[in-house]
């Protein structure tokens, strides 16, 4: 079983995935331009040897470790998750439906980050992660 974050180490993570974000070095890159942040993210996924390669690992990395703690980032997408959910009937199409919404929400996590312009809305996002592991942590304690 994973070891639950205490809010520090949430808040440091957390701290972490986005400067690995805002700090992520376009410059080996002169002659590509990316419709949007879903074909940089497909680039980056599926070409071999791109200059992003450890960038994108980096980012990666944290975000297993950030992956308890993140929201969706609509209710139309958590709405999409237990649709998907409802529809399953054993547990290897459950196992599908999350790894599925896995790469979802991540992806939509990196999305909605680089929305994030102000101090005051990372706090916000920070704030809502906090209150995800305090549900976990309730939930360990209630089972102890």
């Amino acid at each position: 079983m994973a070891t639950l974050l205490t809010k520090h180490e949430l808040e440091v993570e957390l701290e972490d995935f986005r400067h690995l974000l805002s700090d992520f070095d376009y410059s080996s890159i002169k002659n590509i331009t990316f419709l949007n942040l879903d074909a940089f993210l497909a680039y980056m996924e599926n070409v071999e040897g791109n200059p992003f390669k450890l960038q994108y690992n980096a980012l990666q990395k944290k975000l297993d470790i950030l992956q308890p703690y993140l929201p969706f980032v609509s209710s139309q997408r958590a709405n999409e998750f237990l649709e998907a959910l409802s529809q399953t009937h054993n547990d290897e199409e459950i196992k599908l439906v999350k790894k599925e919404f896995t790469k979802i929400l991540r992806d939509d996590f990196i999305k909605f980050s680089r929305t994030v312009t102000t101090s005051a809305q990372w706090s916000h996002t920070i704030k809502i992660c906090e209150e995800i592991r305090l549900r976990k942590e309730e939930m360990l304690l209630a089972l102890q």
